[in-house]
């Protein structure tokens, strides 16, 4: 599988009450051709959320905080823009079960060289912090994966212990739970040779690399060291005769209750470190993780008593993660779950059908593109729904009952139809929401979107043929535009040869595309003023102001979303 999927190397195991397995393949190190072993360190991504979460539930058996301590009053030193306040402020339950309405990541907390493996955390968050922070759906009610928000706890930890977040869960839950090749502290393959080199499609060696969200992500851990986590999570929260988990938390590990989707029925969707999974004929309570160069999966089967983990030292966005996954799950020899059976009684769904989009959609930086290239529509006939999208192939949901639906790829209901307090009519799996909208509202996006190109293709192409021609009137119109357009060829030739990982940063790049596309509705208000100068009648003017116009409200449109200037460093 690993010569399928061009990866370079896998390590993992297997938990089942009978015996723990654990294994490995390919190449920790391609260059050097060193084998990959089966207690090779390794990266885990956001793998490193269900272990975090874990102390966080250790702080809570200890009496130092609860589910419901209000976070904001931990945290003086940041504000919240909660609208919410006053009913429902942050609590710790809704950063552990990603329902505190934050926003996931913002491009330079994740794309930075700035960050050294020692920055404060609240370096994640500047003294103004009311945009980062701005809570988009009430807290408690929609599940919304949040980055930042695991932030959060990493600095609540440090809240209440007075130490470094890393310091304390390495000490105070690695070491009980007899995970001793693992640390939360950022780890180098230069400075520890049996962590694993990472890689990229084509065996591009990547190293590691220090974050500002590293209590979501950083995590360096071993197959028996997970298998050692997966143990302590299916059984009863005791360690050596020491209650060190409270068993009511242990029982809320998988599921958690309360979110709006819950209330109307749907049993799929996060507890208080895993989220459930409902693939390959079993549910399993899951979390992947990614991280540079490298791929990680953790998924239990509590009821079986069984779990795995895996790590791949390759991040590839072409290769197939799911047949490792569909893999693991037919060598546990998983029972499989009942099917639920469809409804037969035929109901109404008229009311179901039309445009959905997401709300909230993960990174609020790129909204607007959610929106128009993101959204789902539903069908209905023949008492089943069906799904579409333009990011994957259809999908048909069987009717269960009252708002309940079944993917025709699942066992248990996996989405809900249900009305908001505002009257929204939203439609969620669990882990996504989406709320149904006119056509008339994503058809005047996407005509805005369209008129918009037509206007800068427009410019474009008839510039350079007036600059040919030499039809000097008429290219004195568009000139400035032109040059504004072409201009975009700077920053794009300097992203391609800076680092990936400086993209949020402020450098030459990001400061020339801040600057291009600042400049670029001037100089398009500039060409529009020639036409007027040069007068309508004069022949192409009227059609060049028409284009003009086009282009104009799209940048318009942009910066009502804060797409334009295109600025990724705040």
């Amino acid at each position: 599988m690993l010569e399928a999927q061009k990866l370079s190397g896998i390590t993992w195991t297997m938990v089942t009450q009978e015996r723990v397995t654990t294994g490995s393949a390919g190449y920790a190190n391609i260059k050097h051709s060193d084998n990959m072993q089966p207690d090779q360190k390794m990266h885990v991504g956001s793998v490193t959320k269900t272990v975090l979460a874990l102390g966080v539930l250790r702080l809570i058996s200890q009496g130092q905080l609860t589910l419901d301590t209000d976070v904001q009053p931990l945290l003086p030193q940041l504000q919240f823009n909660n609208p919410w306040q006053n009913n429902a402020p942050v609590r710790v339950k809704h950063l552990l079960t990603h329902t505190a309405g934050l926003d996931n990541i913002r491009m330079w907390q994740f794309l930075s060289k700035t960050p050294t493996p020692n920055t404060p955390l609240l370096h994640a968050f500047p003294s103004d912090s009311s945009d980062l922070l701005k809570i988009r759906t009430e807290p408690g009610t929609q599940y919304s994966y949040s980055n930042m928000g695991y932030t959060l706890l990493g600095l609540v930890i440090e809240a209440v212990t007075n130490q470094r977040y890393e310091a304390y869960l390495d000490q105070h839950l690695l070491i009980p739970l007899g995970m001793l090749d693992s640390s939360f502290e950022f780890s180098a393959q230069h400075s520890d040779p049996r962590l694993a080199m990472g890689y990229h499609e084509n065996q591009v060696a990547q190293a590691a690399v220090p974050v500002y969200t590293r209590p979501a992500g950083q995590l360096t851990t071993t197959a028996p060291d997970m298998a050692r986590f997966i143990q302590f999570v299916m059984g009863d929260g005791v360690i050596d005769g020491e209650q060190f988990v409270h068993p009511d938390l242990m029982d809320k590990l998988f599921y958690f209750e309360g979110t709006d989707a819950d209330k109307a029925g749907l049993k799929i969707g996060r507890g208080l470190a895993f989220a459930n999974r409902d693939r390959y004929g079993v549910v399993g309570q899951c979390h992947p993780g990614t991280t540079f160069g490298f791929r990680a999966n953790i998924c239990l089967f509590p009821e079986q008593k069984k779990g795995y983990f895996y790590a791949i030292n390759t991040d590839s966005e072409s290769a197939d993660y799911e047949a490792f996954k569909a893999l693991f799950a037919e060598l546990l020899n998983l029972d499989h779950n009942e099917i639920t059976p469809p409804s037969t009684s035929q109901i109404d769904m008229s009311a179901l059908t039309g445009l959905y989009v997401l709300s909230p959609n993960n990174m609020a930086e790129f909204e607007f593109l959610d929106k128009v290239f993101g959204p789902a529509w539903v069908t209905a006939s023949d008492n089943q729904i069906t799904l579409h999208s333009l990011q994957s192939a259809p999908r048909i949901l069987h009717h269960i009952e009252g708002g309940l639906y079944r993917d025709s790829e699942r066992t248990q209901p996996s989405h809900v139809f249900f009305s908001s307090t505002a009257g929204n009519k939203l439609l969620s799996n669990g882990l996504k929401t989406f709320k149904k909208i006119g056509v008339i509202d994503i058809a005047l996006d996407w005509l805005s979107l369209l008129l918009g190109l037509c206007g800068f293709v427009y410019i474009l192409v008839t510039a350079l043929f007036r600059l040919t021609t030499k039809r000097s009137a008429g290219f004195r119109r568009l000139q400035w535009s032109l040059m504004n357009l072409l201009a975009l060829a700077i920053p794009t030739a300097l992203f391609l040869n800076q680092s990936f990982l400086a993209f949020g940063d402020i450098t030459m790049a990001s400061i020339s595309l801040a600057l291009v596309t600042m400049f670029l509705p001037v100089s398009l208000l500039h060409s529009l003023w020639q036409c007027y100068q040069q007068g309508w009648g004069v022949k192409g003017s009227l059609r060049d102001g028409i284009f003009l116009m086009s282009a104009i409200q799209l940048c318009c449109v942009f910066a009502a979303w804060g797409h334009l200037p295109a600025i990724f460093w705040r």
